[in-house]
Formats: C-alpha cells, structure tokens, sequence
C-alpha cells in the first residue's frame, strides 16, 4: 500500500477533527488560554525576581562543579519544542491534551514559586536564552525555581508523544536537562527532582477532568482519515 505523506496525515486528521463542534470548540477555547497563562506566567516572573526567598542549602549541588551548560540546554528545549509540534500535528486530540497540560503545569508552577520564594542556588551560572532574554526585554531571572521549568517541558514532552522510538529519546534528553542543570547550578535538586512528578499529575488531573465531563480522555492517535484516504494508508494508521 502507498504511504499517505505526513501533509496528507495533517490535513486529513485535522478536517476530521475540525468537523466535530465539540472537539473545535475545545481547541479554540484551548489555544487563547495557553498564550494567556503563558504570557500572565511571564510578567510573573518579573514580580517574582523583586520577592525576597530562601537560601536552600543543597548538598548535591555543592559536590558539584559549576558549568555553562547554556547551549545544550537551548538546544534540547528549542528542538524539543519544535520536533514534538511537528510530531503531533498529524495528531490534534494529543496535540490539544498536551496543551491542557501545559496550561495546567504553567498554572502549578507560577503557584509553586508564589508559595516558596527562593533565592539562586549558590555558583549559579547564568542560562544565555535567547528567545526569553528577547521575550522578557532583557531581564534574566534566576529566581524562577521551584519546581524547574526547564526539566517540566521536557517531561511534558515525554509524556504527550505516542509510544515508539522518539519517546524513547524524549525520556533521555529529559535526563540530560536535568543533570545539566543541576551542573549549571540554575536550580536546586529539589527543583528538578519535583518536576516530573508535578508533570505526572497535571496530566491525570487533565484526563481526570476530560472524563468528569464526557470528553474523550484517551492519549490516542488521531487517525479517522476520509476512506479513500485511508485506503491509501499502511497498517500502522489505525483508525478510531
């Protein structure tokens, strides 16, 4: 059988999505919120870096060296970000579930540093963002830190993606941000070690919440492509 093209998978997957009020009132609902608590968490960060917090004394972070570890962090994050976007567009249910979770993460978090002020772990050296120093005029925040937002994407990313090769490789960059992080000294261990499990509930709160009020609360693929589609497809389209 041929291959549908990965444009032919979006498209059919979307028109298919897009056809059902319920789930197109979802993403539309859906979308502004996200960019509304995303842009709320970022002034937020402005008030919390003037917030007076806590030293935490952090044995861990004291065995180890201070190191800029900047570029790989951009790196994961940024192609992290991008990839995931590209591999759940042929997937619009996952796609809007994932962004419910970040929404649900981005709202625990901004509680989470307004209830524990902390002030930067000691060595911290400071994380070269390009796209926050850009979106914050400038500002670096070091206070931004229980639990770590950083190590909280990745994981989000992780747990959003269908089973298969590229979770796999998820779960190990979301290794490799935590332990560089902990290694640049941006956050305490406590941070990073909080925030898979803040990440873990905010998705079973949001399938929690979708099935309370009759909305599908499955991470399934979204494949209910058109039948001369579908005829088209491998086995490996499964349909709903």
């Amino acid at each position: 059988m041929e291959k549908l093209k990965y444009s032919e998978v979006v498209q059919s997957n979307w028109a298919q999505f897009w056809q059902n009020r319920v789930r197109r009132s979802e993403f539309l609902f859906t979308l502004p919120l996200l960019i509304l608590v995303m842009v709320s968490m970022l002034r937020y960060l402005h008030i919390n870096e003037l917030r007076i917090g806590a030293q935490v004394a952090d044995p861990l972070l004291t065995m180890l060296p201070a190191w800029d570890l900047s570029f790989p962090i951009f790196f994961l994050i940024y192609a992290g970000l991008f990839t995931t976007i590209f591999l759940l567009l042929p997937q619009p249910h996952r796609l809007v579930i994932g962004m419910q979770v970040y929404i649900l993460y981005a709202g625990m978090r901004t509680l989470s540093m307004w209830l524990l002020p902390l002030e930067a772990p000691i060595g911290l050296v400071p994380l070269v963002d390009p796209l926050m120093s850009w979106a914050s005029t400038g500002a670096q925040f070091t206070k931004d830190l229980f639990f770590s937002g950083h190590t909280s994407t990745m994981f989000i990313f992780y747990l959003v993606l269908p089973p298969g090769r590229a979770k796999s490789i998820y779960l190990v960059g979301f290794v490799i941000m935590a332990v560089s992080l902990l290694f640049q000294h941006i956050h305490y261990s406590v941070d990073v070690l909080a925030a898979p499990f803040f990440c873990f509930g905010a998705l079973n709160i949001v399938l929690g919440v979708r099935k309370y009020f009759g909305l599908d609360a499955d991470l399934h693929n979204w494949q209910d492509a058109p039948v001369h589609l579908r005829k088209r497809a491998t086995s490996r389209f499964v349909n709903q």
